[in-house]
């Protein structure tokens, strides 16, 4: 299987290994009586401007998900990611909601803590701090 180079943005701020019956991303709702997942409807989706739908992958999976600096992507460790860095001059391409794409730092998308950052992760609009690992 040839790794992914654009991933979807299915659990929002939800870190990696947490439990994806609570997201705040695109994937949908899970129901876990009829074992199914309902999509999300274009109304859940509070602000389609500022959600990320899909972003670069940086480490060849079809998810975009915020991972720290350091924790599982190659833009964790400026030495070692080789291509992903070089091809957009440390930033990535992000596709929201609304269909307008934009370039934010991966700093900014992967480090950043403020409101502003965090809340482009979640359809709800809200930046769900609690959800960061320390």
């Amino acid at each position: 299987m040839s790794p992914a180079y654009y991933g979807y943005n299915r659990v929002g701020i939800l870190p990696s290994g947490a439990d994806i019956t609570n997201d705040f991303g695109l994937q949908g709702h899970h129901d876990s009586d009829l074992h199914i997942v309902t999509p999300i409807q274009e109304s859940e989706v509070a602000v389609p401007s500022d959600m990320m739908a899909i972003g670069d992958s940086f480490n060849g999976s079809v998810e975009f998900r915020r991972e720290k600096l350091g924790e599982g992507t190659p833009a964790d460790d400026m030495r070692t990611c080789g291509n992903t860095l070089t091809r957009h001059q440390g930033k990535a391409n992000v596709v929201f909601c609304d269909g307008h794409v934009e370039s934010p730092t991966l700093i900014f998308l992967f480090k950043d803590t403020s409101d502003a950052a965090l809340v482009r992760w979640n359809r709800d609009h809200l930046p769900h701090r609690d959800r960061l690992r320390p």
